[in-house]
């Protein structure tokens, strides 16, 4: 084969690299371009809208600023309409009940004054002066001081007589309006003309502020008078009425109607025309409003005018136009939209031709780059140290490197599209296609070791991995490569014989110090049955405990080292928390008064019932917190505790404590603890003794049980050592004591036909004792395969399903018993020594209907038998005649209560597997000695045979037996095997085999002298 190496690897500098980076600046520069015109664009967009929103806010102002005006025109006209639709004189109290009903505070608010002026003749004055004083209509004191204000006598005049409010305008009363030319002149217009004449130019008042305010005036005829000429409207006059107002109140109630905050408005008296073209501002123009409070012409900077819209309308106001000048920024009328719409606009412009453009560049480069990669794929799997090939489903080869085409003596181009016969020879690819073939039947990946032999006669060892190359979901290829590991292999087999040295050491320390310690503490523990003399009783009571104490420190070293191995497993077994603590009592009550301390317990109500868990590790680190109290505790009172600090789920986090009032502890102290070999003080190794090593197990125990360990103290006031522990709780379990089944539970299962599926011999006939004594029918299977055969020929009340079994699994037979509608309503209660929450899980999800855990107490199994009898009316078996048990002969009087050794052989709970019976007790102790024996037997066999599984199989047998009878030690060392599953190592299960074929010696002996005591009359 022909390798290239690719051009981008060859000159990364100035062949691709350099192009990519023309490319990419081509389409960021097009990008840039696009969304600058977009942004101009949708900023173009904003200013339009913005502009649109101005001029509509502008123009509502100018309608309103012209109706507001309009609408005090009219006020004007109104007052003229009420004088002449009066035949008489309207007096003064009539026009103040008028303006009074206008509400002038609320609909004219800009209005100040509304006012009637009285045409007096010089010839008329006196007469009108005392008419005046003497007009009590409004006020009943009359006006006394009135009198024509006017700076000099004259033909005519134009008197103030009616003034609202009067109040503040008081000293206007009586003002010729006429002595002023320029009113008079307007005056004398407006009554020729018969119309409302207004004051285009402001006045500028000062009380009670300054301000500008404009006027409007219209005369008033006599009633019935003719006026359609100047001369009639001359003898017709009689006054004029007119309104005064304020120009900011007016313009300020226009602007407050506007929607858009932001825009300013100032307004102009027009002092001469812009002529055509738009309306503008012009320097004669006055200022009648600012709103910035001032008479100042409103401008903007020429430097910022493009940042503001302004506008200029006309206002009409009564023929006389104003000038409504309106100024606003331009960000103050953009919307949150307007704000973000160009940037965003820009950036999407921007961003989406770079995808377009990167799309295209992508189909671009992507077919570049698979040529190159083709190529860098073909040199670096040329270069690999690696066999690698791909065979299709017809046994071509679609591909081979180097070493492989090497490998078999071909150039890789003469190799891939041929067939593997062609290559190899039919035999030898026969050979390897039976492998491939099971990857395109089942789509799973592969790999395995193979030794291979290289032409040169040196021996390499290859690990092979085969995956599959799935394409639409269907397995088209296969991809095989095969790695030499020769130099990793011996890496491992050396690995291997160091930890299988260290295990040998432990295992040989464990055999060579138990041992003669358990001699030791054997002979000790006989001898102290048989002596009578109290000081020979207390030498032997204390090489007892020191013995016990020594064993103790081995097993802490060993605890350790099967910690930090990950090899200590906990058990899961049913205990009662307060019996838990009698024990703590009667193993350091001794050692507590024997320093004049006193040991208190108190444990929470709530966990006075059976909890399940490992009792034999909880004990171990409430014996090592209260043997340190103890140990650094002069005086004062030891407090144990134990109190639920979360319960869930069928479970109970409980809290222990340990309280002291001994030396007690710094914080620098504290920090240092639960560390291996270490103390808080190193003077203690030498006062108090110890190894350092109970803390450490005590907190890595109280992790695998699922909880934490911590510490308060203080100096010279006492600890408080505490751990959490989660543990089950026994809430679909009865009380495994020794109390009999009811007569209500046994009546329910007497007749019932139970199939017992259980492969260990000594199980198959304590269960099927137990069952048919109760009043049962038991048929026995082996495994789960034998079962589902017997159910199909006959049918039963209750299946007792065993989980681990060797042909078929119960977990297996489970299911299939579901999947079969025959057989599906089935009764199927598990049995396992597996007691966990997971394994109990996992047997529900099996199918199962109940879970027992081993070693079954038979009140236990009663119960849940007759639970799930009652459920179910109709019952599947046949109800045959029980057969009477038969009693063997005993010479026991009475079954022992209290063992000897509880770890070699717990009576008690062979007492509770049996109900207490004597005779069952002794006959099934001796059967599990010889079904022990049995299986020993078989395991040399495995062992000889080199059967891992078949060795792990038997442990887990004889384990279930050895725990039925309490042999606790012996189950330890079956658990071992079981646990040596996938991992089997031969000299170590040997070492175990040994270990057990020695135990069960002790074992035997244990039986013979606990269930065996002379019958009454026996000498």
């Amino acid at each position: 084969m022909t390798h290239a190496s690719p051009r981008s690897l060859r000159n990364p500098v100035t062949g691709g690299a350099a192009s990519r980076v023309l490319l990419l600046g081509a389409g960021v520069t097009l990008s840039m371009i696009v969304g600058a015109l977009l942004y101009t664009g949708a900023a173009r967009t904003t200013d339009n809208d913005a502009r649109q929103r101005f001029n509509s806010v502008a123009r509502s102002a100018q309608y309103s600023l012209a109706a507001r005006a309009s609408a005090y025109t009219e006020v004007v006209r109104g007052m003229v309409a009420l004088f002449q639709s009066h035949d008489e004189p309207l007096t003064r109290a009539q026009f103040h009940r008028y303006v009074e009903s206008l509400d002038i505070a609320r609909h004219f608010p800009a209005l100040e004054s509304v006012n009637y002026a009285v045409h007096v003749t010089e010839a008329g004055r006196e007469e009108f002066t005392e008419a005046v004083r003497n007009d009590r209509s409004l006020d009943p004191a009359g006006y006394p001081a009135f009198t024509v204000k006017t700076p000099a006598r004259k033909a005519d005049y134009t008197v103030l007589t009616y003034i609202e409010p009067m109040a503040g305008m008081s000293e206007r009363l009586g003002v010729d309006i006429a002595a002023n030319p320029a009113v008079a002149r307007a005056l004398d217009v407006a009554r020729d003309t018969g119309r409302l004449g207004a004051s285009g130019q402001p006045i500028q008042l000062t009380h009670p502020k300054p301000r500008l305010g404009l006027g409007m005036r219209m005369p008033v005829y006599r009633t019935g008078a003719p006026a359609a000429t100047v001369e009639q409207r001359r003898r017709a006059y009689i006054g004029s009425v007119g309104v005064g107002f304020g120009v900011a109140a007016l313009v300020q109630g226009a602007l407050d109607e506007m929607s858009v905050p932001g825009v300013k408005m100032a307004l102009y008296g027009a002092g001469a025309t812009s002529g055509r073209g738009p309306l503008a501002v012009l320097p004669g123009d006055r200022v009648l409003f600012n709103d910035d409070g001032s008479l100042n012409p409103a401008s903007v900077n020429l430097a910022e005018r493009d940042r503001y819209f302004e506008i200029v309308l006309p206002v009409d106001f009564n023929g006389t136009q104003w000038k409504a000048q309106f100024i606003a920024r331009k960000r103050d009328l953009y919307t949150t939209f307007d704000r973000y719409f160009p940037p965003v606009a820009m950036i999407t412009g921007f961003a989406g031709t770079m995808l377009i453009y990167a799309f295209f560049c992508t189909l671009y480069w992507s077919r570049r780059g698979a040529i190159e990669q083709r190529l860098l794929l073909d040199s670096v799997l040329d270069s690999v140290d690696a066999h690698v090939y791909m065979k299709d489903r017809e046994r071509r080869y679609r591909y081979v490197n180097a070493k492989a085409a090497a490998f078999m003596g071909r150039k890789p181009e003469d190799i891939v599209g041929r067939l593997d016969s062609e290559i190899l020879g039919q035999f030898q690819a026969d050979a390897y296609w039976d492998q491939d073939r099971d990857i395109f039947e089942h789509g799973r990946r592969q790999s395995g070791h193979i030794q291979f032999i290289e032409v040169d006669g040196e021996v390499r060892q290859l690990w092979t991995v085969n995956v599959p190359v799935t394409f639409n979901g269907e397995v088209t290829a296969v991809i095989g490569l095969g790695t030499d590991v020769t130099e990793l292999h011996k890496l491992k087999a050396q690995a291997d014989a160091a930890s299988q040295a260290k295990s040998n050491f432990l295992s040989n320390m464990s055999h060579e110090i138990r041992t003669p310690m358990n001699s030791i503490i054997g002979m000790s523990h006989l001898a102290l049955k048989t002596v009578t003399n109290p000081k020979q009783r207390d030498y032997l009571e204390k090489i007892y405990h020191s013995s016990q104490h020594l064993l103790g420190i081995i097993n802490d070293i060993l605890d350790f080292s099967k910690i930090e191995a990950g090899k200590l497993n906990l058990e899961v077994l049913d205990f009662e928390l307060d019996a838990l603590m009698q024990n703590i009592s009667g193993q350091l009550g001794d050692a507590a008064a024997a320093k004049g301390l006193s040991l208190e317990f108190d444990v929470a109500p709530g966990l006075s019932h059976q909890l399940r868990g490992d009792p034999l590790r909880l004990e171990q680190v409430l014996l090592n917190f209260t043997g340190n109290a103890i140990k650094f505790s002069e005086s004062g009172v030891i407090r144990i505790g134990a109190h639920p600090a979360e319960e869930r789920d069928g479970e109970v986090l409980v809290r222990f404590e340990v309280h002291d009032n001994g030396i007690g502890m710094s914080d620098e102290e504290m920090a240092s603890l639960f560390q291996p070999f270490h103390q808080a003080d190193t003077s203690t190794t030498r006062r108090y003794g110890g190894t350092g090593l109970g803390l450490v197990i005590s907190k890595q125990l109280a992790e695998l049980m699922g909880g934490q360990v911590g510490v308060e103290s203080r100096p010279a006031r006492g600890s408080t050592f505490w751990f959490t522990a989660r543990l089950g709780i026994r809430a679909s379990f009865l009380d495994a004591g020794q109390e009999p089944a009811s007569q209500e539970v046994l009546d329910e299962i007497r007749g019932a036909y139970i199939l017992l599926v259980e492969d260990n011999i000594f199980s198959q006939q304590v269960g099927q004792e137990l069952l048919e004594e109760a009043g049962a029918t038991v048929l026995i299977a082996n495994n789960g395969s034998e079962a589902i055969d017997l159910m199909l020929k006959e049918h039963f009340d209750c299946v007792l399903m065993d989980v681990q079994m060797p042909v078929m699994d119960g977990f297996e037979a489970t299911r299939l018993i579901r999947a079969d509608r025959r057989l599906c309503d089935t009764l199927v209660i598990a049995m396992t020594a597996n007691a966990g929450k997971e394994d109990r899980e996992r047997c529900l999800a099996a199918g199962m209907d109940e879970f027992i855990a081993k070693p079954i107490a038979p009140n236990v199994l009663f119960a849940v038998i007759a639970k799930w009898l009652r459920t179910r009316p109709r019952r599947n078996g046949r109800r045959r005649a029980p057969l009477a048990a038969e009693s063997a002969p005993t010479r026991m009087a009475a079954a022992p209560v209290v063992s000897i050794d509880s770890q070699m052989l717990d009576v008690g709970v062979l007492a509770r597997t049996f109900s207490g019976n004597p005779a069952k007790m002794r006959k099934y102790g001796f059967m599990f000695l010889d079904s022990a024996r049995d299986g020993l037997a078989e395991l040399e066999q495995a062992l000889d045979r080199g059967d891992g599984e078949r060795v792990a199989d038997l442990g887990h047998r004889i384990k279930s037996s050895a725990r039925a009878v309490g042999a606790a030690s012996f189950g330890e060392l079956c658990l071992a095997l079981e646990e040596m599953r996938g991992r089997f190592d031969p000299e170590q299960a040997r070492a175990l085999v040994d270990a057990m074929y020695a135990l069960l010696e002790r074992l035997n002996h244990h039986i013979a002298q606990e269930l065996t005591e002379a019958a009454p009359g026996s000498s």
